[in-house]
């Protein structure tokens, strides 16, 4: 361990893909921590959106920069052979399917927890792992719209409400997720057991909006 790359001698598995999965899983790359990301045979979607060329976007960059990267099939006996090899030394799996897809695929917390008890594993949805939208899609903007992040961002012009481009919750959702694997690996260092954490954008989106929610509530929602 070394203050420069305190991360040095992490394994990470990342099977997540699009921003906050994995941004959570480039940031325990750049403290050191090596990061295999597992993609589907035809690439995360990043590698989709936002300006660039030969598979390699500004999207994939950024969330994706000091990962080593491996395309497989989890459906395929062979790929899941070897996602079961990668899970079964990892210290940090992150996913970020939604509700119900890994335990199918058999790489649920509790499933990898039994060969591998020390793991931290980290699942990002858009509304967690429970409530009635547990398996309902989510986007940032979707969040912007839902959480009310919109509402108070309307255009001094058309005084209608409008989305950020820069994906606060989706990259915000990341920071809480990085946050919370970095404090379950120091807890671990004591307990010598794993954990299973429960991200979520509505999570992230809430975080970001603390002191409006606190104001909505104090004021009764009445506008500014």
């Amino acid at each position: 361990m070394s203050h420069e790359f305190p991360l040095d001698g992490i394994r990470v598995l990342d099977a997540s893909q699009g921003i906050a999965g994995p941004s959570a899983g480039m940031m325990l790359a750049r403290y050191g921590a090596d990061v295999i990301k597992v993609e589907p045979k035809d690439g995360d979607w990043s590698r989709t959106i936002t300006a660039g060329k030969e598979g390699m976007t500004a999207m994939s960059l950024a969330n994706n920069v000091g990962k080593r990267s491996i395309a497989l099939d989890l459906k395929h006996p062979e790929g899941s052979a070897l996602v079961r090899k990668l899970a079964e030394r990892a210290d940090v799996f992150i996913e970020n399917f939604r509700t119900g897809v890994m335990e199918r695929l058999g790489f649920a917390y509790k499933q990898v927890a039994e060969y591998n008890p020390k793991v931290v594993y980290a699942s990002v949805t858009g509304f967690g792992q429970q409530g009635p939208m547990q398996s309902q899609p989510a986007t940032d903007a979707i969040l912007q719209a839902f959480t009310g992040m919109m509402s108070i961002n309307r255009g001094k012009q058309d005084n209608i409400p409008h989305r950020l481009e820069c994906w606060p919750i989706d990259i915000t959702s990341g920071l809480f997720t990085f946050q919370a694997i970095a404090m379950a690996l120091y807890a671990r260092r004591d307990t010598g057991r794993g954990r299973y954490i429960d991200a979520s954008l509505l999570a992230g989106a809430s975080g970001l909006q603390t002191v409006r929610m606190i104001e909505h509530v104090i004021t009764g929602g009445a506008p500014a």
